[in-house]
């Protein structure tokens, strides 16, 4: 009888254990669409004004002029949007909002279609874009298998 009730108790607790597992699982797959603004530099289009993350301001004079060479948010948003629509490849995405690092603008490529293999609104990668010269510099990706970023060119 002390047996039974030992085995009843591991299942219940395994039980419990898989329940846990797949909640996290799906709440983190529903948080894949929220910008990582850690250490990020976001343009508002309307005004050129710039905001960072970090609450430090030199007032360099050299840092707000290299800021406004660079091109809009939504101009990046538009170039990552032309450049899924032009290839087959990524016929299923739609650009995202963009979100500067350093001196890339990296723009969420987002599921748009029910027949991919994703979920729609599941951002899968990220277009690279040259924030000076709005140039692709191509897709970051992860392999679903290994979890390691792949860059692939343009």
């Amino acid at each position: 009888m002390r047996t039974r009730n030992i085995l009843i108790l591991v299942v219940v607790v395994l039980l419990i254990a898989v329940v846990a597992v797949g909640y996290l699982l799906i709440q983190s797959s529903g948080n894949d669409t929220s910008n990582d603004t850690n250490d990020t530099i976001t343009v508002s289009d309307g005004d050129n004004n710039v905001g960072t993350s970090d609450s430090q301001n030199d007032g360099s004079q050299q840092d707000q002029s290299s800021q406004s060479d660079i091109i809009s948010a939504s101009k990046a948003q538009a170039i990552a949007s032309n450049y899924l629509s032009s290839s087959s490849q990524y016929s299923n995405f739609g650009a995202g909002s963009p979100t500067l690092k350093g001196d890339v603008y990296y723009v969420p490529m987002v599921v748009t279609s029910d027949d991919a293999q994703s979920a729609k609104g599941t951002v899968v990668g990220y277009v690279k874009v040259d924030a000076a010269t709005g140039e692709v510099l191509g897709v970051e990706v992860q392999d679903i298998t290994t979890g390691q970023t792949i860059n692939e060119p343009p």
